[in-house]
């Protein structure tokens, strides 16, 4: 009697060996088995975890996207943020749940497995280590581009710029690739300093900035919805706008995704992954509407949606005219810790990730490779920093903004779904995943319609990503299961 009720609940078997730990879960005639060898130590605590999120989020909202965002809505972008803000908060609720229940560095990809089953799980492995890399892309052209507008001043011919973009790039890759290599501890402990670092100029910069973006306000925030030229739309045009703004900038929310790929490596991870999921979000969009009301207050918008290459470093363009050429100065150096720690934060997700899917047969097996001094798996994170470097000399700021937008909406929807089909193992809320994954879903087809409208009126770049993003995504799901056959027979043949 008592076997039989055991055997119709969910069971948990945990048996720790000398290298590894292997997790064992049940439920009725279906069992999955999660091999996850505990070579990760446990040296981030509540600081450290937030300091990943936030690393990750605020070096992409803000200094990357904003100009881009805000030359296609115009004011109203304050709303695109604030509707990034609340789908947020529905996707987080989703990760909070899902990786307290299942703690492995492979995070949204061993969600999706344990969901959907190892051939989709693969895939979507595979799309959201992509994803990595164009977030890593992103903020790596970012840091080039701000240092070299700031080294060459005005007047520099594109192609200068360019170069001079590409060669800081590399130099920052380089430099957090050495970070990444020494340690998790050192990771941590730098993204600590370079966090307080970006979120007090932030918060400088808001304080300083505040009286004058509300004195112009009346002049600049109009009209709130208007297009290119400076010409009023209707509300009902202008929300749209808005909300295209939202699928475009919503790479700035992607932080929060990394904290649960350092679930094996957070301490007291019950109470620490949630607080830190949740602050990230929070904290991330409150410093966004701030940023971007006093930015846009104190500088009209058509300055960016007129000029491509302004758009790409408008936050300090936007504090030049009340703080000078200091504020610009200030702000560039912020949006360079900013950039910096976000691809710290970013190159530390995407390689525990390759760790993970490495270890499961979704990647070949020399990525989970780990170092004996360091603890940290470097195959995994040399590559990835090799890869970014390519994509970050390839494509502009706008393509790669673009392409990590987009994954990483398609991504949260189908985490929120996940979190919606195994809600009964991981005590999750009906009514919050399923927002989460409505809204993440039409967000992406809405940035889809706005990529084929592009295409149509001949914007530049746009074929590229739209061609890019549907490729991406068929080769990733190929790859995906021709490893995992191979895997599979391998397994046969030993």
């Amino acid at each position: 009697m008592t076997d039989s009720k055991d055997a119709n609940i969910e069971t948990l078997e945990l048996s720790r060996q000398k290298d590894g730990q292997v997790s064992t879960f049940s439920h009725g005639s279906i069992e999955t088995s999660i091999v996850s060898k505990r070579e990760l130590s446990r040296e981030l605590g509540f600081k450290e975890a937030l300091s990943i999120g936030l690393g990750g989020t605020i070096g992409g909202g803000v200094f990357s996207v904003l100009g881009i965002a805000a030359g296609f809505a115009g004011p109203a972008v304050i709303l695109s943020f604030t509707f990034g803000g609340v789908l947020a908060i529905f996707i987080a609720y989703s990760y909070s749940k899902l990786a307290l229940r299942y703690q492995s560095a492979g995070g949204s990809y061993t969600y999706c497995r344990e969901a959907f089953g190892k051939y989709f799980g693969g895939a979507f492995g595979w799309l959201l280590w992509t994803g990595y890399l164009a977030s890593c892309a992103l903020y790596a052209y970012t840091f080039g581009s701000f240092f070299a507008h700031m080294v060459l001043g005005e007047g520099a011919s594109a192609t200068t710029v360019k170069i001079v973009t590409s060669v800081l790039a590399a130099v920052m890759i380089i430099l957090s690739t050495a970070i990444n290599l020494v340690g998790v501890k050192e990771t941590g402990k730098s993204q600590n300093i370079i966090v307080l670092i970006k979120v007090v100029i932030l918060v400088l910069f808001i304080v300083i900035t505040i009286y004058p973006a509300i004195k112009n306000a009346p002049t600049n925030l109009k009209p709130f919805f208007g297009d290119t030229e400076g010409n009023g739309l209707d509300v009902g045009t202008g929300i749209a706008m808005a909300i295209v703004g939202t699928s475009i900038l919503f790479v700035a929310f992607e932080g929060m995704e990394l904290i649960p790929n350092a679930s094996e490596e957070i301490q007291n991870p019950e109470k620490n992954i949630p607080r830190s999921i949740f602050g990230t979000v929070i904290i991330a969009t409150i410093l966004y509407l701030l940023v971007a009301f006093t930015a846009l207050g104190g500088t009209k918008y058509t300055i960016f949606a007129n000029d491509p290459d302004k758009a790409e470093y408008a936050l300090a363009i936007a504090a030049e005219p009340v703080l000078g050429k200091t504020g610009f100065i200030i702000i560039t150096l912020g949006a360079l810790f900013s950039t910096a720690s976000a691809f710290n934060a970013s190159l530390y997700g995407s390689s525990r990730l390759t760790y993970v899917m490495a270890r499961e047969g979704i990647f070949p097996n020399f990525f989970q490779i780990v170092s004996k001094k360091s603890r940290v798996p470097f195959i995994s994170i040399l590559t990835i920093s090799g890869i970014t470097l390519v994509f970050t000399l390839v494509l502009d700021l706008k393509q790669i903004a673009h392409l990590a937008s987009s994954i990483f909406l398609l991504l949260f929807a189908v985490i929120a779904l996940a979190s919606l089909i195994l809600r009964k193992e991981i005590k999750a809320n009906f009514i919050l995943p399923l927002l989460g994954f409505l809204i993440s879903l039409t967000l992406f087809g809405i940035f889809f319609w706005n990529l084929i409208t592009d295409v149509k009126l001949g914007v530049e770049g746009s074929l590229t990503t739209l061609i890019l993003l549907p490729v991406l995504i068929v080769v990733m799901t190929i790859g995906s299961i021709i490893t995992i056959k191979l895997q599979e027979k391998k397994k046969v043949e030993s």
